[in-house]
Parts: structure tokens; C-alpha cells; sequence
């Protein structure tokens, strides 16, 4: 599963994002380096029923797992339109939550206005 298939399967049912997320997170920790650059190489496609949000953070998901991996994040990831104006914190953070979420998320996130945890990206 790529990462424009994620977007592509997520446009007809925003609500199966984290489904998608999740089997594509596992596709990517058991490929090859190339397969790895292969399933993060080509930009997702542009849908009304996905919020900029989305975009943002898959956008910062590709360059996390790149940078993790050694490998060269794709171009299209350092796009302004993946950059939010306005910050979002993950849970709908509040108080305590969103300062200890200012300091642990991942550099790849908060450079697009995006604040999660440390280890959003893991599997169990």
C-alpha cells in the first residue's frame, strides 16, 4: 500500500483513516530500502473530502519514516500546502497535554504546524 493509495482508499470514507494509516505503517516497517522509497515516493492525489490536516501529517508521517530509514524523503513533502496555518494538536489537546505535546513531537511534525506524540508512528 502506497501512500497516494492511503489518500485515494481514505477520499471514500475519511472515517477509515486510521485504518488505512495502520496497514500502511505496516506495509513500510517490513519492506526493503527501495520498497520503502517506492511506497512514499509519488504524492498523494488532491480530494475535497480530505482536510489539509490529513495531507499535513501524512505529509509528515513520509519524512519521519524517511528520515528513521536513512532514506531521502520525496520532494512533494516540503510543499507549502502541506505546512498548516493553524496549529493542531493531536487528542484535541488542552492544557498539560498540549505543552507536553509541544515538546515531544518529532521535528517532521511540528515544521508543519502539526503536534503528536513521540511515538505516533509505532506499531505494536
Amino acid at each position: 500500500m502506497t501512500i497516494a493509495e492511503i489518500v485515494k482508499l481514505t477520499s471514500e470514507n475519511i472515517s477509515d483513516f486510521e485504518i488505512h494509516l495502520g496497514n500502511f505503517l505496516d506495509e513500510f516497517y517490513r519492506s526493503s530500502e527501495a520498497g520503502k522509497g517506492n511506497i512514499v515516493r509519488d504524492e498523494p492525489e488532491y480530494f475535497k473530502t480530505i482536510p489539509q490536516q490529513t495531507y499535513a501529517f501524512l505529509a509528515g508521517t513520509v519524512e519521519k519514516l524517511c528520515n528513521d530509514s536513512g532514506i531521502e524523503p520525496p520532494k512533494w513533502v516540503f510543499k507549502d500546502e502541506y505546512i498548516l496555518k493553524d496549529p493542531m494538536f493531536a487528542m484535541d489537546a488542552k492544557g498539560m497535554l498540549r505543552l507536553y505535546l509541544l515538546v515531544e513531537s518529532p521535528i517532521e511534525f511540528v515544521v508543519r504546524n502539526i503536534f503528536v506524540t513521540e511515538n505516533c508512528l509505532q506499531r505494536v
